[in-house]
């Protein structure tokens, strides 16, 4: 069964939604430019009301090591997730879990798509190339969509069977790394890309969503598509 992490979590009311409807993981973004950053006193609250085998992972881009080892400690984290251009190593210390983020820009796709078969796996080759040096240092990667520049959230959702990602799926798969899958999934949406990518999770934010709001009905639908499966 596929784990499924709720992100962006910003309340323990939201926190509460997410568990009591079978969430294995919730998601804290300490990125203070974006709107579901929560700061760290915030996530330690709701991290210590959290039961004992929810996991608490934090999203960071780009932040000083020092920094990120500090909030593991307060916040309570069972996790750390890198959005960033990050050097790994400066990471292994802290003794949790490290997921790493692969970016896909929408418009890469469109690239992709119009290229030849013998072509389609180049838009990602350079997406490839740190996988070999990733391993060991990494329990998870994370396959977003990005818009615009913009990480996470975007509700942009990837052509999952695109030959291009396709490849690149399996490339992942073949470094034993669990493949975490992102990007504009929502609960119309979300069986059908389990289908397809056969992930070890799914990652959501916006798709659980309304008026920029996590919503408990939307949460709740969301697991149970993705559970059924």
């Amino acid at each position: 069964m596929v784990r499924v992490k709720i992100c962006g979590i910003r309340s323990w009311e939201e926190a509460k939604w997410a568990i009591d409807a079978g969430a294995d993981a919730v998601g804290f973004i300490f990125v203070p430019q974006r709107k579901r950053y929560i700061r760290p006193e915030q996530a330690r609250e709701i991290s210590l009301n959290l039961p004992p085998y929810v996991a608490r992972v934090g999203v960071f881009v780009n932040e000083d090591p020092t920094i990120v080892a500090e909030i593991v400690q307060q916040s309570h984290l069972t996790a750390i997730q890198l959005h960033g251009s990050e050097a790994l190593e400066d990471y292994q210390s802290m003794g949790i879990p490290c997921i790493k983020s692969l970016n896909i820009p929408i418009d890469s796709i469109l690239i992709s798509e119009g290229a030849s078969s013998s072509q389609s796996d180049q838009p990602f080759s350079e997406l490839q190339l740190p996988l070999k040096e990733w391993k060991g240092m990494l329990q998870g990667i994370l396959v977003d969509s990005s818009n615009q520049g913009l990480f996470g959230g975007t509700g942009s959702s990837l052509p999952w069977d695109n030959p291009s990602l396709q490849h690149l799926f399996e490339y992942i798969r073949s470094f034993d790394i669990p493949l975490i899958l992102a990007g504009g999934l929502t609960p119309e949406n979300v069986q059908h890309a389990i289908h397809i990518v056969n992930p070890y999770a799914v990652d959501v934010s916006s798709g659980v969503e309304r008026l920029g709001a996590k919503h408990p009905e939307l949460i709740k639908s969301f697991l149970k598509k993705a559970k059924e499966l």
